[in-house]
């Protein structure tokens, strides 16, 4: 075990597991209906980068602060 697998508890872990295979699932969904016609405008799929994201935001604390770009 590395020095970021044990900073990181087995539950949270876990949660960031799961927090990243709801993000997959939304993304797949928002493609296949953008696809067949069901979303009008650009969908920018975040496939692939989900860790990123929930890795990003799991690091975050109330007092920080985040702006978003059209990938949020």
């Amino acid at each position: 075990m590395n020095d970021a697998q044990s900073a990181v508890s087995a539950e949270q872990q876990r949660e960031m597991l799961r927090l990243m295979q709801t993000i997959r699932r939304f993304e797949e969904r928002a493609s296949a209906d953008f696809l067949g016609g069901d979303i009008y405008g650009v969908v920018h799929c975040y496939i692939g980068e989900e860790a990123t994201a929930v890795g990003v935001c799991s690091a975050l604390t109330r007092e920080d602060k985040i702006i978003s770009t059209h990938r949020g």
